[in-house]
């Protein structure tokens, strides 16, 4: 095997400002939805994080590298006011680029990682 998993099989990895508190920041939470601020410097790797059912606005876009829970590399090019969305995930994102990445991620914390309930 190549890749090696992003987190132990059988394991939750904690949410994006849990695990990177220096680059994600809850902004409001309601108890089902949450506003989270991502900043993430050039060269910046998080730590393996989850996101669940999100959107994603980029308000700088740049290049990523995202490694999978699989521990496959996914490229992306984001330009500036790009919008994501994405299903419950982990994963892992690097800053590739010379720029400082920042978006705004909206998360419906009722469609989360199975088995990953907080309240």
């Amino acid at each position: 095997m190549t890749n090696q998993a992003l987190v132990e099989p059988g394991t939750i990895a904690p949410l994006a400002d849990q695990a990177s508190p220096d680059m994600y920041a809850e902004l409001v939470n309601t108890g089902t939805t949450r506003l989270v601020r991502m900043v993430m410097p050039p060269g910046a790797t998080d730590a393996p994080h989850r996101h669940p059912e999100e959107i994603v606005y980029f308000v700088r876009g740049g290049s990523l590298s995202i490694r999978l829970e699989d521990g496959t590399r996914v490229e992306k090019e984001v330009a500036d006011g790009e919008v994501m969305h994405n299903g419950p995930w982990t994963h892992q994102v690097t800053n590739a680029g010379e720029n400082e990445v920042e978006a705004i991620i909206f998360e419906r914390l009722d469609n989360d990682v199975e088995g990953a309930h907080h309240g």
